[in-house]
């Protein structure tokens, strides 16, 4: 029993530190350094240039379902993060309309991101 544990530890480690390589370019492409500052006053509701509208970059296939799970989450993290200058704004007119308009955007938005991770999903 302990063999077959250290195995699947072997393997889980092996499997994290590739995805770890794998996944550095990403996070370093997306670093600070590259990303466009928005000015909080800046309407973005006109759609085509709200970031978080945007289809997220398919860089790789995945092939499994916690891989699914994984990058699920660092999206999720991401659109938060893309749409804090336009909660910011909504904050200053009025913080209950504020916090409904973030969840019900993250929802909409996480259900189009899922839908498009689930078509990368390798059956």
């Amino acid at each position: 029993m302990d063999a077959k544990r250290n195995s699947l530890r072997r393997h889980v480690v092996t499997a994290a530190l590739l995805c770890a390589v794998a996944w550095s370019g990403h996070a370093l492409a997306s670093g600070p350094a590259t990303a466009e500052a928005v000015d909080p006053s800046y309407p973005a509701a006109r759609g085509h240039e709200a970031p978080w509208l945007e289809p997220i970059e398919r860089s790789h296939p995945i092939r499994r379902m916690s891989s699914l799970k994984s990058e699920y989450r660092r999206i999720r993290e991401l659109r938060r993060t893309q749409i804090q200058p336009e909660y910011e704004r909504r904050v200053a007119e009025g913080e209950d309309d504020a916090d409904a308009w973030r969840e019900a955007t993250l929802r909409e938005v996480a259900r189009r991101d899922l839908r498009d991770l689930r078509a990368r999903l390798e059956r």
